[in-house]
């Protein structure tokens, strides 16, 4: 070969490289049966449409001022996608509700509790194991 041992370590390196990406390659690629469409047979008078799924678009520019905004983008509360300046709700004029979702926040983290009844015998109150004569 006539390398250098400076050129042999790279050239090695590269082909060290390429074969461990045709491992990871040829495990990606695993043969899977084809399954084939199955038809859905209809009793009724109406033909039968069936539409295919449309594929869902990731947005990639903010909403507001359309800047591309790629990996980085914030996506807010109200679902749409904003760049570093506009991803604050008061910045794009959010219509997401933050004050409803807190209040269901609290609730559901601190629910209402009702004390016990307070017992009466001819007079005497009971309550946290002490009889009182009222």
């Amino acid at each position: 070969m006539g390398f250098c041992s400076k050129c042999y370590r790279d050239v090695k390196i590269k082909e060290d490289h390429a074969a461990m990406a045709k491992v990871a390659m040829d495990k990606l690629v695993i043969n899977r049966p084809k399954v084939e469409p199955v038809e859905i047979v209809s009793y009724s008078a109406e033909p039968v449409v069936e539409t295919a799924a449309a594929e869902v678009a990731v947005p990639n520019r903010c909403l507001t001022c359309r800047k591309k905004v790629g990996v980085v983008g914030f996506k807010c509360r109200c679902g749409s996608t904003f760049c570093g300046t506009h991803r604050y709700p008061e910045q794009h004029d959010c219509t997401f509700d933050f004050k409803s979702q807190g209040k269901e926040e609290i609730a559901k983290a601190n629910p209402v509790i009702k004390a016990d009844k307070i017992n009466r015998l001819d007079g005497w109150y009971v309550g946290f194991g002490i009889y009182l004569l009222l």
